[in-house]
């Protein structure tokens, strides 16, 4: 029983120096905006039709991203074992949450063209497999990446100018909203095909790249911008529709 025991301490210990090895992990972090149905539009505006038939159109647009953070999956009983056995501590060695965090708000100009990434940031969390990010959106500093120099967006989350023509036709109604309110969204990481699917990050000087997407021609469909109170609606609409796919 004594030899089992003994070799049986070699193999975790073998197991547990084999977790805190790989160095060098790192995960790209982008920003996209595109419709559901994958055809990117460019140019002056965006153009969205409500449930309704109404046509929003966009003539102007900008969410700020306040951070982004990845969460590792759920261990299992035999990681959590291996964990709790372990003297080496290499995932907790940092400031919490500077591995696996973009702290450096962002700001989205909608009008930039559907199929260009904007690159938030390089995520060197410990190696893991990580299933969901952690996507903020609140109001921008006077140190957020991508300021416009048209508005004022230092202090607001949401800044959206356009017009909604009716279904019916007739007069197209203009809009200006702004919004500092705050939202999250809690997203799952996912492959081809849409399938939740956790980003791998185990191996040395591989990278990987996570594309955080917001899904622009949902926001309406609850929200109409012309009523009161859609400003702040649509920011929360804006979290509801923010997905996760890594490449």
């Amino acid at each position: 029983m004594k030899g089992w025991l003994g070799g049986s301490w070699v193999v975790l210990w073998l197991a547990m120096g084999c977790s805190s090895e790989n160095p060098g992990v790192s995960l790209g972090v982008q920003l996209m905006h595109t419709p559901s149905d994958g055809v990117a539009q460019s140019g002056p505006e965006r153009t969205v039709t409500r449930p309704n038939g109404d046509v929003v159109r966009l003539t102007g647009g900008w969410v700020n991203v306040e951070s982004v953070e990845i969460f590792a999956c759920p261990a299992t009983a035999w990681k959590r074992l291996l964990d709790a056995l372990s003297p080496v501590t290499t995932a907790h060695a940092h400031t919490a949450g500077t591995p696996t965090k973009i702290g450096t708000p962002h700001v989205d100009d909608l009008l930039r063209s559907d199929v260009q990434a904007l690159t938030l940031g390089t995520l060197k969390p410990p190696a893991d497999r990580y299933c969901r990010a952690a996507v903020t959106l609140g109001p921008a500093d006077g140190d957020a990446e991508g300021l416009p120099t048209a508005v004022p967006m230092s202090g607001r989350t949401l800044w959206l100018e356009g017009t909604v023509t009716p279904a019916a036709g007739g007069t197209a109604q203009a809009f200006q909203l702004t919004s500092a309110a705050e939202a999250d969204a809690d997203v799952q990481f996912t492959g081809a095909g849409g399938a939740a699917a956790p980003v791998v990050l185990t191996t040395a000087g591989v990278s990987r790249t996570g594309r955080v997407v917001l899904r622009y021609d949902r926001w309406f469909g609850a929200v109409d911008p012309l009523e009161n109170g859609a400003a702040d609606a649509l920011v929360s609409a804006i979290a509801e529709s923010v997905e996760l796919q890594q490449e």
